[in-house]
C-alpha cells in the first residue's frame, strides 16, 4: 500500500527515511547538545540518560535550544515525502521537538491525545522518527483514523476536547515497533501517546509538524512555523 493511501485510509504511515545521512546529522547533533560528546554507541547514552535526574534532563533540555537547523534537517532528511504531500513551498515548525522518554513505574505514560487540542492547522502533517530502534516493551502508540474520528465526533456532540471520554480510555494499543532509519508520519486528528516501559534504556526521538504554504495557518501562527522552501 502506497505511504499516500496508508495516511488516507489509517491516517497514519510508516516509511523508510530516505536520506540517513542527513539524519545521521541530525541525531549527533542532539547526541551532542545532550551528553556533550559524540561518537558512542547510542544504547550506552540511552542507558546514561535512563539514570538522568529531572534537573539534569532539563538543562538538556534548555542545551538544545541552542541547536539551529534541526527542523531543516528533518525536512530534508525525508524530502521526497513532504514533497509529494506539500509541495515545495511549506510552513514548517521553527524548532524540531526532541522527545526524551525515561523507562520507569514513576514515568508518567501519556494519555491519548492529538494535535488539533494545541491550535494546529487541520492541514498540517507530523513526523516523527527515534534515533535507535524501538524494540523494547514500550513506545508510541496510535489509533487509526477511523477510532479516532469516532472519539472526536462523540467529543465535539458534547461540546468538549480531551475530556472524560479520552482520559479514561482503556486503551490496549500495542506500541509501534520502529528499526532505526524508520519515521512514522500521522495527521493532526490521529489519537496518539505513550505507555510506561521496562528497560535499561531511554527513548529519544525528534518530531516536526509541517503543512503547505497554500493551506491556511489557524491559531498556530507564525510564532510556531516558518517559511521553508525545498530546493
Amino acid at each position: 500500500m502506497e505511504l499516500r493511501e496508508k495516511l488516507n485510509t489509517k491516517g497514519y504511515a510508516i516509511f523508510s527515511i530516505e536520506n540517513l545521512k542527513i539524519f545521521e546529522k541530525l541525531k549527533d547533533s542532539v547526541i551532542q547538545k545532550i551528553f556533550n560528546e559524540t561518537g558512542k554507541d547510542i544504547n550506552l547514552l540511552r542507558k546514561k540518560m535512563a539514570k538522568m535526574s529531572n534537573v539534569e534532563i532539563n538543562d538538556s533540555m534548555i542545551n538544545l535550544l541552542s541547536l539551529s537547523g534541526a527542523s531543516e534537517m528533518m525536512i530534508s532528511s525525508c524530502q521526497n515525502v513532504v514533497e509529494m504531500l506539500c509541495g515545495k513551498e511549506l510552513f514548517i515548525q521553527r524548532r524540531a521537538n526532541t522527545i526524551f522518554n525515561l523507562p520507569g513505574k514513576d514515568q508518567r505514560r501519556q494519555w491519548p491525545h492529538y494535535e488539533m487540542m494545541s491550535g494546529i492547522s487541520p492541514f498540517t502533517y507530523v513526523l516523527w522518527a527515534p534515533f535507535h530502534d524501538l524494540d523494547d516493551d514500550g513506545g508510541v502508540y496510535y489509533y487509526d483514523k477511523k477510532k479516532s474520528y469516532e472519539i472526536m465526533k462523540k467529543e465535539h456532540s458534547k461540546g468538549i476536547v480531551n475530556g472524560p471520554d479520552i482520559l479514561n480510555m482503556k486503551h490496549n494499543e500495542k506500541p509501534i515497533k520502529l528499526n532505526y532509519g524508520e519515521a512514522i508520519i500521522f495527521n493532526p486528528f490521529i489519537l496518539h501517546g505513550n505507555t510506561a516501559f521496562k528497560s535499561d534504556l531511554a527513548r529519544i526521538a525528534c518530531s516536526i509538524r509541517f503543512q503547505s504554504i497554500k493551506k491556511p495557518l489557524m491559531q498556530r501562527n507564525s510564532d510556531f512555523l516558518k517559511y521553508y522552501k525545498i530546493n
